[in-house]
């Protein structure tokens, strides 16, 4: 067994294990596929995007229809309550690894916590998340005045690791600056564990998935199993460079229980998306493809995405990504969700 991974014992309800005790699991590809079809909702508004910048005004009537039309509910609160109670601590995963231009938007992020806050979520029990907080305030967030909504929480400067929560890969990667083991081996600066953050582990009972629609040049795709993996844990790079296509870290990382278990939604911002150089916004390479896609299941998202994203790559005659993006299949084999567009069931709804 190549890959695993060692976990806490706060997912001791999950793993089954006694407080105060480490388990060490492994995972294999040899899991049953999940059965049931998956669902996923896409809203469109073009004129969501005016020169890059996310409308407000109209991003919340698309939430408030995508989580309507996902749960089949004709109340906001109500629909909201598929996913959270008032009792929950509400994580929400950005991705601002991209650049200012396409980073996950600021106003997807505010009409997210007005709708959790419609389901009696307090605004201190939202945390906005992501790794470094230098990305984060080029992308408008960690400002003062500006979290008046939600709390926001980088996880370099802020919440931190876990140092007994990681997954683990026989492939050492060289340690830097915001990595939980930087500068403390001086001989080598090397790890093979990758951790999760301590806010994800010890301080959120639910997680929101909300990455950006952006092709990634080694993985493919930067979407939303990706965003749960290689974009929220530490000493990552050894994933994503020299050939290395994050196959299976990606899925495997996932299907932590701390991740996996506390995931209840996933809202793929779509609203300015990117088919070519990722991760980093190339305007030639990019267009205001004003959706957003919503579903349980990361899994069915990024494989209807990557369909897209290709789509435009051969109007414009660059490499498609799937041959990349081999993660989206591996985590169909752990049974984190559909990649087979015969098992995903779409819908498009307007605001």
């Amino acid at each position: 067994m190549r890959h695993r991974f060692l976990i806490r014992s706060f997912a001791a309800s999950l793993l089954g294990c006694s407080l105060g005790v480490c388990v060490l699991a492994e995972w294999t590809n040899s899991l049953p596929i999940a059965a049931a079809k998956s669902r996923v909702v896409l809203v469109r508004d073009p004129g969501s995007v005016n020169s890059f910048t996310a409308d407000i005004a109209k991003v919340r009537p698309m939430i408030a229809a995508g989580i309507d039309a996902l749960t089949g509910e004709g109340n906001e609160a109500a629909a909201w309550r598929h996913f959270v109670n008032s009792n929950d601590i509400v994580g929400i995963k950005i991705n601002t690894q991209a650049g200012p231009l396409q980073s996950t938007r600021r106003a997807v992020v505010e009409a997210i916590t007005e709708g959790l806050r419609t389901a009696g979520v307090a605004a201190t029990n939202i945390y906005v998340f992501d790794r470094d907080p230098i990305q984060m305030r080029a992308a408008g967030y960690l400002k003062p005045g500006t979290a008046n909504q939600m709390q926001e929480v980088s996880i370099i400067d802020g919440s931190g690791w876990e140092p007994i929560a990681y997954f683990q890969d026989n492939l050492a990667g060289k340690l830097i600056w915001g990595d939980l083991l930087f500068g403390k081996d001086l001989d080598t600066d090397l790890s093979k564990r990758s951790h999760l953050p301590k806010l994800v582990t010890e301080t959120i009972t639910k997680l929101i998935n909300v990455p950006v629609l952006q092709n990634h040049d080694a993985c493919g795709l930067a979407g939303c199993l990706y965003n749960l993996s290689l974009g929220m844990v530490d000493n990552t790079r050894r994933f994503e460079t020299g050939g290395q296509r994050g196959d299976p870290m990606i899925a495997e990382i996932c299907n932590m229980p701390a991740v996996h278990g506390k995931l209840v939604l996933n809202v793929m911002d779509g609203l300015i998306a990117g088919y070519a150089g990722g991760l980093g916004f190339k305007p030639r390479f990019s267009w205001n493809y004003g959706a957003l896609y919503f579903s349980t299941d990361p899994v069915a998202i990024d494989s209807l995405c990557v369909d897209v994203l290709e789509a435009k790559g051969r109007e414009a005659r660059v490499p498609l990504i799937r041959p990349l993006a081999t993660h989206i299949a591996t985590a169909n084999r752990l049974g984190l969700g559909q990649s087979n567009p015969a098992n995903t069931d779409l819908s498009e709804t307007r605001p």
